[in-house]
């Protein structure tokens, strides 16, 4: 997502929190925090199928 944002802004916007996903991937890689496994699961099974929606459209778009 980091990427994307580099270089296609206008892609990348058109992803739910885009940010908020570039955050959450920083937390879980580097360990700035504590990963409260609650908010995984959640991102998992509330967020994840949302953002597989919007990946795809944006690829059948090529």
């Amino acid at each position: 997502m980091s990427q994307l944002a580099r270089r296609d802004e206008a892609s990348a916007a058109r992803i739910t929190d885009s940010s908020r996903i570039i955050a959450f991937r920083n937390v879980l890689v580097h360990g700035y925090t504590f990963v409260d496994s609650r908010l995984v699961w959640q991102a998992v099974t509330e967020e994840l199928p949302t953002l597989l929606r919007e990946v795809e459209t944006l690829l059948g778009e090529d």
